[in-house]
């Protein structure tokens, strides 16, 4: 404890911190901003200020995840990395998680809330986890999220493809690759300087790009509007928000441990429930499924992470890895 509280005190004395790691957990909370105005250059939306307690709170946080990448140097498949990698691999995997789990906070939001939903459910969560982490958070990690995010999508699309997989136009997703355009419009929609680099590496149109600030607008005005009466006021009690992690085996047991260690069920039912109105007490969950899945279910209104999430995207990482110094060794051409 007091090496964390040594690493809480470092990270609050610094500008940047660990990547802004500590702004990350506002992520999980509703939208609250004033819409932008989405024209050729929008500006950047203002960012929600946490109280007091709750930047406390997310400190420890960053300092759990600044330990758990340190820990895991012992760990056999990141023996072989730098400091500097491993932490990079152990961001880009949290971020992933964070957005799987704020796109299944928004099924959540929808079903408890009664929210209308004007076209696919699964577009309206990824939207839901792109305006929170653009609009409420608005920090250089929460970017990095989304980035990653995208990664991840054209990543296993490219797998998939590499492996004979054929799309399956009928499922109630998006194609991946649709998923990470989706993202990246959203973002350069929101800020089309900040973010042109991302749509040109990503070869996104410039006549998509003048079409993305509509879309944004649309996108974050709707939400404002429809979250007004579901926001929690401070005097208005906490819905009871419980969480539980599930045992694991094997490669999976380092995975639960250390989902455990950063306390991220707690952090995120922390912020749902001090965010939101809920009508009726929901749950948290992270377990073994058998396979990469999350969810929300209606019946028992629980948000289940399985564990083999985390490794679907550990092995995504190592293929982002390989991208990147591919890329590298072309550019140098």
């Amino acid at each position: 404890m007091a090496k964390l509280r040594r690493i809480i005190d470092q990270l609050r004395g610094t500008a940047a911190g660990f990547s802004r790691l500590g702004q990350v957990l506002p992520v999980l909370v509703g939208l609250a901003a004033e819409p932008a105005l989405a024209q050729t250059a929008a500006p950047t939306p203002p960012t929600v200020r946490a109280s007091p307690e709750l930047q406390a709170r997310i400190a420890e946080f960053e300092a759990r995840i600044v330990e758990l990448a340190r820990a895991l140097g012992d760990e056999p498949r990141l023996r072989g990395l730098s400091p500097q990698r491993r932490q990079k691999q152990v961001e880009f995997v949290v971020g992933n998680i964070v957005f799987v789990a704020t796109h299944e906070l928004g099924h959540a939001v929808i079903s408890e809330l009664d929210l209308p939903v004007l076209g696919r459910e699964e577009d309206t969560a990824d939207v839901f986890a792109i305006l929170t982490a653009l609009r409420v958070v608005g920090s250089e990690f929460s970017h990095r999220i989304l980035v990653g995010a995208t990664a991840a999508w054209f990543l296993g699309a490219r797998r998939d493809q590499r492996e004979g997989e054929t799309p399956t136009y009928y499922q109630r997703h998006g194609l991946d690759e649709q998923r990470a355009y989706h993202v990246v419009c959203l973002m350069v929609g929101s800020d089309p300087n900040k973010f042109k680099a991302l749509a040109d590496e990503k070869k996104l149109p410039e006549d998509r790009r003048r079409s993305c600030g509509w879309d944004y607008d649309t996108a974050a005005r709707s939400w404002e509007r429809i979250m007004a009466l579901h926001l929690r006021a401070s005097h208005q009690p906490k819905t009871q928000i419980d969480v539980a992690y599930g045992e694991a085996k094997g490669p999976l047991a380092m995975v639960a441990k250390s989902f455990r260690e950063l306390r991220f069920l707690e952090h995120f039912a922390d912020y749902a429930a001090e965010r939101y109105l809920w009508p009726h007490p929901i749950k948290m969950e992270m377990r073994t499924c058998g396979s990469p899945n999350a969810r929300w279910t209606i019946p028992t209104r629980t948000l289940h992470i399985c564990y083999e999430m985390v490794d679907e995207f550990v092995e995504l990482y190592g293929e982002y890895e390989r991208h990147l110094r591919t890329g590298k060794r072309t550019s140098r051409r």
